[in-house]
């Protein structure tokens, strides 16, 4: 009897976690702000189609000197912004630790459905003074 219970709200979890979806399509994202000083960016992006879900597993950006992007590439940073979320709009701050060099970022969403990748945004960190161009910096 005791296995039956634990059973029936075993099912009954399941249920409840799986019912967020109808149509099980990956959700589509795209990045709405990008903002970079002193080393920082600061992304913002917002879910334009949740694929049929309420809910995302895990929302977040991710960046490197090559494209294309994967979180499964070695040379891509994840940065992870919320788990098991309903919210449509994420934003982060994170460094990016090299100066005169161009980054790509976008954000990813997971669902039900599987990992989505928003279209990929190109940003430039620039010079600044001092930076490590030779002979570059004020004097």
């Amino acid at each position: 009897m005791k296995q039956l219970k634990r059973l029936a709200v075993f099912c009954f979890c399941a249920a409840v976690f799986f019912a967020g979806c109808t149509k099980y399509g990956t959700a589509v994202s795209t990045i709405t702000s990008t903002n970079y000083e002193n080393k920082q960016l600061t992304v913002s992006a917002l879910i334009t189609d949740d694929g049929g879900c309420d809910y995302y597993m895990e929302q977040g950006f991710c960046y490197s000197m090559f494209c294309p992007l994967s979180l499964n590439d070695i040379y891509t940073t994840q940065v992870k912004v919320n788990n098991y979320s309903e919210v449509d709009t994420f934003s982060a701050t994170f460094t990016l630790p090299m100066v005169d060099t161009a980054y790509y970022v976008c954000a990813y969403v997971k669902n039900s459905a599987g990992l989505s990748y928003s279209p990929v945004v190109k940003v430039s960190t620039g010079h600044t003074p001092g930076g490590n161009i030779p002979g570059g910096g004020d004097k």
